[in-house]
Protein backbone atom coordinates (compact mmCIF):
# COMPACT_ATOMS: atom_id res chain seq x y z
CA UNK A 1 0.00 0.00 0.00
CA UNK A 2 3.23 2.36 0.61
CA UNK A 3 4.65 1.51 -2.36
CA UNK A 4 1.57 2.32 -4.36
CA UNK A 5 0.99 5.17 -2.54
CA UNK A 6 4.40 6.61 -2.97
CA UNK A 7 4.21 5.78 -7.11
CA UNK A 8 1.10 8.19 -6.93
CA UNK A 9 3.21 10.39 -5.63
CA UNK A 10 5.72 10.18 -8.19
CA UNK A 11 3.69 10.10 -11.45
CA UNK A 12 1.70 13.28 -9.94
CA UNK A 13 4.99 15.45 -9.32
CA UNK A 14 5.83 14.26 -12.41
CA UNK A 15 3.03 15.51 -14.16
CA UNK A 16 3.59 18.47 -12.73
CA UNK A 17 6.90 19.07 -13.83
CA UNK A 18 5.67 18.44 -16.82
CA UNK A 19 3.00 21.08 -16.95
CA UNK A 20 5.08 23.13 -16.14
CA UNK A 21 7.63 22.82 -18.36
CA UNK A 22 5.09 22.98 -20.93
CA UNK A 23 4.06 26.09 -19.93
CA UNK A 24 7.66 27.80 -20.43
CA UNK A 25 7.45 27.25 -24.53
CA UNK A 26 5.34 28.36 -26.73
CA UNK A 27 5.54 28.18 -31.03
CA UNK A 28 4.09 30.74 -33.66
CA UNK A 29 4.62 33.31 -35.67
CA UNK A 30 6.75 36.83 -34.63
CA UNK A 31 6.04 39.95 -36.24
CA UNK A 32 7.83 43.44 -34.52
CA UNK A 33 6.92 47.15 -33.96
CA UNK A 34 6.68 50.21 -36.63
CA UNK A 35 9.31 52.90 -36.03
CA UNK A 36 6.08 55.05 -35.45
CA UNK A 37 5.73 53.39 -32.17
CA UNK A 38 9.18 54.67 -30.95
CA UNK A 39 9.05 57.05 -27.93
CA UNK A 40 4.98 55.80 -27.06
CA UNK A 41 4.05 54.48 -24.01
CA UNK A 42 3.34 50.38 -23.74
CA UNK A 43 0.38 48.93 -22.13
CA UNK A 44 2.33 48.86 -18.54
CA UNK A 45 3.10 52.79 -18.92
CA UNK A 46 6.38 52.25 -20.51
CA UNK A 47 7.84 54.23 -23.28
CA UNK A 48 9.15 51.96 -25.85
CA UNK A 49 12.22 52.56 -27.44
CA UNK A 50 13.19 50.36 -30.79
CA UNK A 51 16.66 50.25 -29.96
CA UNK A 52 15.97 48.10 -26.71
CA UNK A 53 15.60 44.40 -26.73
CA UNK A 54 12.30 44.24 -26.23
CA UNK A 55 8.75 42.41 -27.18
CA UNK A 56 5.35 42.40 -26.49
CA UNK A 57 3.48 38.97 -25.07
CA UNK A 58 -0.44 38.57 -24.09
CA UNK A 59 -0.38 36.91 -20.88
CA UNK A 60 3.67 36.91 -19.58
CA UNK A 61 4.10 39.38 -16.90
CA UNK A 62 5.98 42.23 -17.19
CA UNK A 63 9.69 41.84 -17.33
CA UNK A 64 9.60 38.62 -17.88
CA UNK A 65 12.68 37.43 -20.22
CA UNK A 66 11.86 35.42 -22.98
CA UNK A 67 14.61 33.67 -25.44
CA UNK A 68 12.70 33.81 -29.09
CA UNK A 69 14.14 31.60 -31.64
CA UNK A 70 13.23 31.47 -35.79
CA UNK A 71 12.60 27.79 -36.75
CA UNK A 72 14.29 27.83 -40.06
CA UNK A 73 17.42 29.47 -39.32
CA UNK A 74 17.82 28.94 -36.02
CA UNK A 75 18.71 32.66 -34.88
CA UNK A 76 17.77 33.30 -31.39
CA UNK A 77 17.39 36.67 -29.44
CA UNK A 78 16.41 37.04 -25.11
CA UNK A 79 14.00 40.10 -25.19
CA UNK A 80 11.91 41.37 -22.09
CA UNK A 81 8.56 41.95 -22.41
CA UNK A 82 7.15 45.08 -21.90
CA UNK A 83 3.81 45.54 -23.52
CA UNK A 84 0.84 43.47 -23.99
CA UNK A 85 -0.20 41.55 -27.31
CA UNK A 86 0.21 40.74 -30.25
CA UNK A 87 -4.09 40.54 -30.59
CA UNK A 88 -3.71 39.03 -34.50
CA UNK A 89 -4.90 35.24 -35.06
CA UNK A 90 -1.62 32.70 -34.51
CA UNK A 91 0.92 35.58 -33.44
CA UNK A 92 2.90 34.75 -30.23
CA UNK A 93 4.97 37.88 -29.67
CA UNK A 94 6.04 41.33 -31.03
CA UNK A 95 9.87 42.19 -31.46
CA UNK A 96 11.37 45.68 -30.89
CA UNK A 97 12.99 46.71 -33.92
CA UNK A 98 16.57 46.21 -32.62
CA UNK A 99 15.08 42.51 -31.72
CA UNK A 100 14.07 41.82 -35.18
CA UNK A 101 17.36 42.84 -36.77
CA UNK A 102 18.84 40.22 -34.73
CA UNK A 103 16.89 37.23 -36.03
CA UNK A 104 16.73 38.71 -39.46
CA UNK A 105 12.87 39.69 -39.19
CA UNK A 106 13.08 43.40 -40.93
CA UNK A 107 12.85 41.44 -44.33
CA UNK A 108 10.42 39.12 -43.66
CA UNK A 109 8.20 40.76 -42.05
CA UNK A 110 6.25 37.17 -40.17
CA UNK A 111 8.31 34.12 -39.07
CA UNK A 112 7.88 30.84 -37.05
CA UNK A 113 8.97 31.30 -33.51
CA UNK A 114 9.81 28.87 -30.33
CA UNK A 115 9.43 30.71 -27.31
CA UNK A 116 11.08 30.09 -24.33
CA UNK A 117 10.54 31.57 -20.69
CA UNK A 118 14.47 32.07 -19.28
CA UNK A 119 13.18 34.39 -16.32
CA UNK A 120 9.52 34.80 -15.33
CA UNK A 121 8.87 38.40 -14.34
CA UNK A 122 6.96 39.50 -11.38
CA UNK A 123 6.62 42.96 -10.20
CA UNK A 124 4.89 46.02 -12.35
CA UNK A 125 7.24 48.61 -13.80
CA UNK A 126 8.47 51.47 -11.23
CA UNK A 127 6.25 54.06 -11.61
CA UNK A 128 8.48 57.81 -12.54
CA UNK A 129 8.14 60.73 -9.61
CA UNK A 130 5.86 63.19 -9.15
CA UNK A 131 7.79 65.70 -10.44
CA UNK A 132 9.30 63.66 -13.13
CA UNK A 133 5.47 63.29 -14.25
CA UNK A 134 4.57 66.75 -14.44
CA UNK A 135 7.91 67.74 -16.28
CA UNK A 136 6.85 64.92 -18.92
CA UNK A 137 3.24 66.16 -18.73
CA UNK A 138 4.70 69.23 -20.15
CA UNK A 139 7.15 68.16 -22.29
CA UNK A 140 5.23 66.06 -24.50
CA UNK A 141 1.76 68.57 -24.40
CA UNK A 142 0.49 68.76 -28.20
CA UNK A 143 -0.13 72.00 -29.60
CA UNK A 144 -3.03 70.63 -31.39
CA UNK A 145 -4.86 67.66 -30.47
CA UNK A 146 -6.04 66.28 -33.89
CA UNK A 147 -4.17 62.52 -34.29
CA UNK A 148 -3.17 62.09 -31.05
CA UNK A 149 -4.34 58.44 -30.89
CA UNK A 150 -1.50 55.85 -28.75
CA UNK A 151 -2.57 52.81 -30.20
CA UNK A 152 -0.20 50.39 -30.64
CA UNK A 153 0.98 49.15 -34.34
CA UNK A 154 2.88 46.22 -35.77
CA UNK A 155 3.79 45.87 -39.42
CA UNK A 156 4.06 42.70 -41.39
CA UNK A 157 6.82 43.86 -44.21
CA UNK A 158 8.17 47.37 -42.76
CA UNK A 159 4.74 48.90 -43.51
CA UNK A 160 2.61 51.01 -41.02
CA UNK A 161 -1.50 49.81 -41.76
CA UNK A 162 -3.79 52.70 -42.16
CA UNK A 163 -4.83 54.10 -38.74
CA UNK A 164 -8.45 54.54 -40.01
CA UNK A 165 -10.07 50.95 -38.29
CA UNK A 166 -8.21 52.76 -35.08
CA UNK A 167 -10.17 55.95 -35.44
CA UNK A 168 -13.57 54.34 -36.03
CA UNK A 169 -12.57 51.46 -32.62
CA UNK A 170 -11.95 54.92 -30.77
CA UNK A 171 -14.72 56.09 -31.63
CA UNK A 172 -17.21 53.78 -31.43
CA UNK A 173 -15.97 52.62 -27.91
CA UNK A 174 -16.70 56.23 -26.29
CA UNK A 175 -19.02 57.18 -23.94
CA UNK A 176 -22.69 58.45 -24.58
CA UNK A 177 -23.35 62.55 -23.92
CA UNK A 178 -24.40 63.58 -20.72
CA UNK A 179 -27.61 64.63 -21.90
CA UNK A 180 -28.74 60.75 -23.46
CA UNK A 181 -30.59 59.10 -21.20
CA UNK A 182 -32.06 55.61 -20.79
CA UNK A 183 -35.24 54.35 -21.72
CA UNK A 184 -37.41 53.83 -18.57
CA UNK A 185 -37.43 50.16 -18.31
CA UNK A 186 -34.04 49.22 -19.38
CA UNK A 187 -32.42 47.12 -17.01
CA UNK A 188 -29.84 45.62 -18.67
CA UNK A 189 -26.93 47.52 -20.98
CA UNK A 190 -27.28 46.45 -24.48
CA UNK A 191 -24.80 43.85 -25.65
CA UNK A 192 -21.62 44.68 -27.57
CA UNK A 193 -21.84 44.35 -31.69
CA UNK A 194 -20.16 41.25 -32.40
CA UNK A 195 -16.44 41.42 -34.06
CA UNK A 196 -16.15 40.55 -37.19
CA UNK A 197 -14.17 37.38 -37.60
CA UNK A 198 -11.32 36.68 -40.06
CA UNK A 199 -12.34 33.97 -43.12
CA UNK A 200 -9.73 31.42 -43.60
CA UNK A 201 -10.52 27.96 -44.41
CA UNK A 202 -14.81 27.86 -43.61
CA UNK A 203 -14.80 30.33 -46.36
CA UNK A 204 -18.36 29.22 -48.61
CA UNK A 205 -19.32 30.34 -51.76
CA UNK A 206 -22.37 31.78 -50.58
CA UNK A 207 -22.67 34.11 -47.17
CA UNK A 208 -22.08 37.43 -46.09
CA UNK A 209 -18.89 38.63 -45.74
CA UNK A 210 -17.28 41.83 -45.01
CA UNK A 211 -14.79 43.95 -47.86
CA UNK A 212 -12.39 46.61 -47.20
CA UNK A 213 -11.14 47.84 -50.70
CA UNK A 214 -8.25 50.40 -49.82
CA UNK A 215 -5.05 51.77 -52.35
CA UNK A 216 -1.64 50.02 -51.02
CA UNK A 217 -0.26 54.53 -50.70
CA UNK A 218 3.72 53.39 -51.98
CA UNK A 219 3.80 50.93 -54.76
CA UNK A 220 7.01 49.43 -54.75
CA UNK A 221 7.17 45.41 -55.01
CA UNK A 222 5.12 42.86 -54.37
CA UNK A 223 5.19 38.93 -55.06
CA UNK A 224 2.77 37.62 -57.15
CA UNK A 225 1.06 33.99 -56.34
CA UNK A 226 -1.54 33.62 -58.68
CA UNK A 227 -3.22 35.22 -61.84
CA UNK A 228 -7.10 34.31 -62.25
CA UNK A 229 -10.36 35.47 -64.43
CA UNK A 230 -13.11 34.78 -61.86
CA UNK A 231 -13.44 36.74 -59.21
CA UNK A 232 -15.23 33.92 -57.00
CA UNK A 233 -11.76 32.33 -57.33
CA UNK A 234 -10.39 35.31 -56.48
CA UNK A 235 -12.25 35.68 -52.82
CA UNK A 236 -11.34 31.89 -52.46
CA UNK A 237 -7.67 32.62 -53.17
CA UNK A 238 -7.32 35.23 -50.37
CA UNK A 239 -9.59 33.07 -47.66
CA UNK A 240 -6.80 30.40 -47.96
CA UNK A 241 -3.73 32.53 -47.09
CA UNK A 242 -5.90 34.24 -44.65
CA UNK A 243 -6.11 30.99 -43.17
CA UNK A 244 -1.96 30.35 -43.92
CA UNK A 245 -1.55 33.88 -41.51
CA UNK A 246 -1.20 36.11 -44.67
CA UNK A 247 -2.72 39.43 -44.25
CA UNK A 248 -0.74 41.80 -46.81
CA UNK A 249 -2.97 40.59 -49.82
CA UNK A 250 -2.93 42.68 -53.01
CA UNK A 251 -5.32 42.16 -55.81
CA UNK A 252 -4.66 43.77 -59.34
CA UNK A 253 -7.39 44.03 -61.49
CA UNK A 254 -5.93 44.90 -64.71
CA UNK A 255 -7.39 45.09 -68.19
CA UNK A 256 -7.58 41.56 -70.61
CA UNK A 257 -8.08 40.55 -74.52
CA UNK A 258 -11.54 39.24 -73.20
CA UNK A 259 -12.65 39.96 -69.68
CA UNK A 260 -10.38 41.15 -66.53
CA UNK A 261 -7.80 39.40 -64.94
CA UNK A 262 -7.37 39.30 -61.22
CA UNK A 263 -3.79 38.90 -60.13
CA UNK A 264 -2.95 37.93 -56.13
CA UNK A 265 -0.06 39.30 -54.68
CA UNK A 266 1.88 39.50 -51.16
CA UNK A 267 3.11 42.43 -50.50
CA UNK A 268 3.69 45.44 -51.07
CA UNK A 269 7.73 45.65 -50.58
CA UNK A 270 10.22 48.95 -50.86
CA UNK A 271 12.93 47.04 -52.53
CA UNK A 272 13.52 44.30 -54.69
CA UNK A 273 15.70 42.94 -52.85
CA UNK A 274 13.10 42.73 -50.04
CA UNK A 275 10.35 41.11 -52.08
CA UNK A 276 12.86 38.28 -53.74
CA UNK A 277 13.66 37.42 -50.15
CA UNK A 278 10.04 37.06 -48.96
CA UNK A 279 9.33 34.94 -52.46
CA UNK A 280 12.10 32.22 -51.47
CA UNK A 281 11.06 32.19 -48.19
CA UNK A 282 7.27 31.38 -49.17
CA UNK A 283 8.53 28.79 -51.83
CA UNK A 284 10.54 26.97 -48.74
CA UNK A 285 8.09 27.89 -45.89
CA UNK A 286 4.53 27.48 -47.30
CA UNK A 287 5.82 25.90 -50.53
CA UNK A 288 3.95 28.58 -52.45
CA UNK A 289 5.40 29.56 -55.69
CA UNK A 290 5.23 33.15 -57.00
CA UNK A 291 7.33 35.78 -58.77
CA UNK A 292 8.43 39.30 -58.02
CA UNK A 293 6.64 42.07 -60.22
CA UNK A 294 7.17 46.29 -60.28
CA UNK A 295 3.81 47.27 -58.85
CA UNK A 296 5.02 50.98 -60.73
CA UNK A 297 5.41 49.52 -63.91
CA UNK A 298 1.43 47.68 -64.12
CA UNK A 299 -0.52 49.88 -66.34
CA UNK A 300 -4.53 50.52 -66.07
CA UNK A 301 -7.26 51.42 -67.99
CA UNK A 302 -8.10 54.85 -67.02
CA UNK A 303 -11.86 53.85 -68.37
CA UNK A 304 -14.39 54.80 -65.42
Amino acid sequence: MKKRLNLSLLLALCFTVALSAQSNEEWGIASYYHDSFHGKETAYGVKYDKKAMTAAHRELPYGTMVRVTRLDNEKSVVVKVTDKGPYKRGRVVDLSRAAAERIGLIQDGLTEVKLEVVKRGTAAPEKPSKKAQRKERQASTPSSYDNTSRGRIVTDAGNAPAPAEKKVASTTASKPAASETKPKGQAKAAAPAAQPKLVGKEYQKYGLYKISIQEPGEKGFAVQVASLTNYENVFKQVADLQAKWFDNVLISIEEGSRMPSYKVLLGPFKEEAAAENYRKNLLKKHKIKGFVVDLNAIEYSKER
